[in-house]
């Protein structure tokens, strides 16, 4: 139930203010090279993330907001360079603990309880996006774009709550109340990110704004008791 409000939030949250993702700042005559300075935002629900780490997640959740500047290099290309900001937050699939090495294990054990365990990430960053339009002269045509992104962890959290075990169920629902609720830093988490994607974008369909194909190139979770690298790499829709 909470994924489905989550969802309903960022679904209104773009759509909204979708009218004003491209507020022109600059009154650049149309012929330049700086096309437009505007300031967007993004909503997005990532998949196939960390499939076999501790945090993995599906789906996760990003809101992004963007200032860029616009720079035509010919009819069809476009090049995109600014500063972003992005809030990203994943709900894990399992039930994990923390360690005194400095890190957190999936729990393999039977636990009592329910447990959820969700990991909160602010990332400052700049972003650089090379793009094709393939119908230059239509304003929701479609997009081909290549980016990199380039971004510090300005804030980061794992946050664990468990549900009483003496908690009952009422008409097929679990109730109950949270008898712990770990927060701290996000131990194994890496505070760099260098991220590159493929991207298909377009205005023209309702909901459903882009599609984007990522990968971090530098670990995104390093566990110190396992010296082992965890990379993210994924698929993101954007709303």
């Amino acid at each position: 139930m909470k994924r489905i409000i989550i969802l309903t939030v960022i679904l209104g949250l773009s759509q909204a203010l979708c009218a004003q993702t491209s507020a022109d700042t600059t009154g650049v005559p149309k012929g330049e090279i700086l096309q437009k300075v505007d300031l967007g935002i993004e909503a997005g629900v990532s998949f196939l993330k960390n499939i076999r780490s501790p945090y993995s997640a599906s789906p996760s959740y990003v809101i992004r907001l963007p200032l860029m500047a616009h720079l035509k290099l010919a009819e069809r290309w476009n090049l995109n360079v600014g500063l972003r900001y992005d809030f990203q937050w994943d709900i894990l699939r399992h039930n994990v603990t923390p360690t005194e090495g400095g890190g957190i294990d999936i729990l393999t054990t039977p636990t009592t309880g329910r447990q959820t365990a969700t990991v909160f990430h602010s990332y400052l960053g700049i972003p650089l996006e090379l793009e094709w339009l393939l119908t230059p002269r239509s304003r929701n045509g479609l997009r081909l774009s290549a980016d990199i992104y380039a971004a510090y962890a300005v804030s980061e959290y794992l946050t664990i709550r468990t549900l009483d075990a003496r908690n009952t169920y009422s008409h097929g629902m679990r109730s109950g109340t949270y008898k712990e609720v770990v927060e701290s830093d996000d131990p194994m988490f890496q505070p760099w990110k260098l991220e590159i994607g493929l991207k298909v974008s377009t205005d023209a369909i309702g909901l459903l704004h882009g599609i984007r194909f990522f990968t971090n190139l530098l670990p995104t979770y390093i566990d110190p008791a396992k010296d082992g690298k965890i990379y993210t790499s994924g698929i993101t829709l954007f709303l």
